[in-house]
This record gives structure tokens, sequence and C-alpha cells, in this order.
């Protein structure tokens, strides 16, 4: 798959998402919903904001970024990225409908991703610097 194959799939396939998001805000009425309806929420928001961030992270690397990698490269960490923001921010929506999100527990969930993602970060570095002899 070539990257005009790759933007054309991930594009169209981003906004038929935010269409099926847009199509359950508008029809779905939560009060009467006994959870299916939130399943097609948070799953529809979740796959449009990784298609939308994903986008905008492959073309914030490609064109701003001082080292020219090859595209897969671009195309993975763009992913990657976009794959863990995601998650985060509808798990956050997802705690805030619950009623369980307030300032402190906001808090310790911003600090656990950060302690979370410099460990992923580091243990990432220490397999790539190891020399097998």
């Amino acid at each position: 798959m070539n990257l005009k194959q790759y933007f054309t799939i991930m594009l169209l396939g981003t906004i038929f998402c935010w269409v099926a998001w847009l199509f359950v805000v508008f029809n779905i009425d939560p009060f009467q919903d006994q959870g299916i309806g939130f399943s097609f929420f948070y799953v529809s928001l979740g796959l449009a904001l990784l298609g939308t961030i994903s986008i905008i992270s492959f073309l914030i690397r490609r064109f701003l970024g001082k080292n020219s990698l090859p595209m897969f490269r671009y195309v993975k960490q763009s992913f990657k990225d976009a794959l863990f923001v995601a998650i985060v921010l509808v798990f956050m929506l997802f705690l805030q409908g619950k009623e369980y999100l307030n300032w402190w527990n906001t808090i310790i969930f911003i600090i656990a991703v950060i302690l979370g993602s410099i460990f992923i970060l580091f243990s990432k570095n220490n397999k790539e610097h190891i020399n097998f002899k």
C-alpha cells in the first residue's frame, strides 16, 4: 500500500466515523438507551479521533520534521501517538459521563499517563541500545 492509498483509506474511514458519531449523537436518546448506544458513541468517537489525530500528526511530522525518515516510520509513529491520545481522551470522557472525574483524580490520571509514557519511552530506548554479542 502506498502513501496515497493509505491517506485515501484513512481519510474516508475518518469521515465515515465522524458521520457515524454524528448519527449517534442526533438519533439516540441517552435517557432511554440500555448501553448499546453509549458503546456506539464511544467507539465511533474513538475511531474518528484516531483517524483525525493520526492524519494531523503525520502531516506535522512530515512537513515540520527535521530528519527525513521513510514514510512508513512517520505513519507508524503518528498512528501510535493517535491511538494513545484517542484512548486517553475517550477514557476521560467516559469517566466524566459516569461522574467519576473530578479535579483530584484527573490530576492522578494525568500523572499516571505521563509516568506510563516515560516508562514506555525509556524501556523502548533501552531495548534498542542493548548489544547482543
